[in-house]
């Protein structure tokens, strides 16, 4: 199975502040949905609560400790509910996609092959980080810069990393 990392970050690392973004970038969002659609995506539990709702035509995998909170979910098309990481090690799907936050990042960086990363050019005081990218670990493969504009307000880059062999 291969596992994709996929998320927007500010230049100083941050995902994400109060369990919400701290910008919009149009642009950003459809690449997310381009990306991830028809696909397995996993996510913990409080991006799943700030999303607020299952993600259609996706397979969702909530990742948290309780999965007694989850229960009204259990007959819902699409979702599962998983306690650790190595539940996720038995799915059959051939790629799967880790969409935050930052404990779902940590625990599955060491295991992933590919890291779909948007750059926000501009550095953003949160409370939730991206891991570290370990350049000894990961070389980047591709990368788009776009300029802000009406419907961006920040200038950004698309960047592809994938696992050094």
């Amino acid at each position: 199975m291969k596992i994709v990392l996929i998320a927007a970050i500010s230049e100083n690392g941050f995902i994400g502040k109060n369990n919400q973004l701290m910008w919009h970038l149009p642009n950003d969002l459809k690449r997310f949905k381009n990306l991830t659609m028809g696909e397995t995506i996993i996510m913990g539990r409080k991006t799943f609560e700030s999303i607020g709702k299952i993600l259609p035509k996706r397979k969702n995998i909530i990742l948290t400790k309780n999965k007694m909170n989850f229960l009204y979910l259990k007959n819902k098309k699409n979702i599962r509910i998983v306690s650790s990481i190595k539940e996720i090690e038995n799915l059959t799907c051939k790629k799967i996609f880790v969409i935050g936050g930052e404990k779902t990042y940590a625990s599955t960086i060491e295991k992933a092959n590919i890291i779909e990363l948007t750059l926000i050019h501009k550095k953003f005081h949160g409370d939730t980080k991206f891991p570290k990218i370990d350049t000894k670990k990961w070389k980047k493969t591709c990368e788009f810069v776009y300029e802000k504009d009406k419907y961006h307000l920040f200038n950004y880059s698309f960047i592809r990393f994938e696992r050094k062999k």
